[in-house]
């Protein structure tokens, strides 16, 4: 085998390896609604959150809406085709994202993650719902999650 042989041998082989290693670039988001930068963004306590998927897109009919005192997150249970889906929206969010009523069908886009704590799958926080009523958070509420962010991001420091 010539030296030229053996190159283009060669050549050949590190192209196929990088055909079956390198995948295309992603294409387009699903949703004009989904947001750049971390996908956690000012969630609070994330390391309980295993990002599936950086943006989908979910439909179905709001089974409940509860408003959480401890950070301000408001929780909406939504029933989809492929079962039951948590959607968070967080305070810093409260201002734009509107809040659904029990009983609509909406479309939200948010990132998939699972809650390892709870064992379920979410979309946290959302970043658009189709339809509800804007509910601002309240200073407080606000100020709350604002500080339970700082503690985390300060045990972060000390654990890490």
């Amino acid at each position: 085998m010539s030296r030229l042989e053996f190159a283009l041998l060669v050549a050949a082989g590190v192209c196929a390896l990088l055909l079956l290693t390198v995948h295309p670039h992603a294409g387009p988001p699903p949703s004009p609604y989904c947001r750049g930068g971390p996908p956690l963004a000012g969630v609070y306590h994330p390391q309980r959150l295993e990002v599936k998927k950086r943006c989908v897109v979910a439909t179905g009919v709001v089974t409940k809406v509860k408003f959480e005192a401890f950070d301000g997150d408001v929780h909406v249970a939504l029933r989809t085709a492929a079962g039951g889906l948590v959607v968070e929206v967080i305070p810093q969010d409260r201002a734009a994202v509107p809040i659904p009523e029990t009983g609509s069908r909406v479309t939200v886009v948010g990132p998939k993650v699972w809650d390892t704590a709870h064992g379920w799958p979410e979309i946290h926080p959302a970043w658009w719902i189709s339809s509800g009523r804007v509910v601002p958070a309240s200073t407080q509420e606000v100020a709350r999650v604002e500080s339970l962010l700082r503690d985390t991001q300060g045990q972060e420091v000390n654990d890490g």
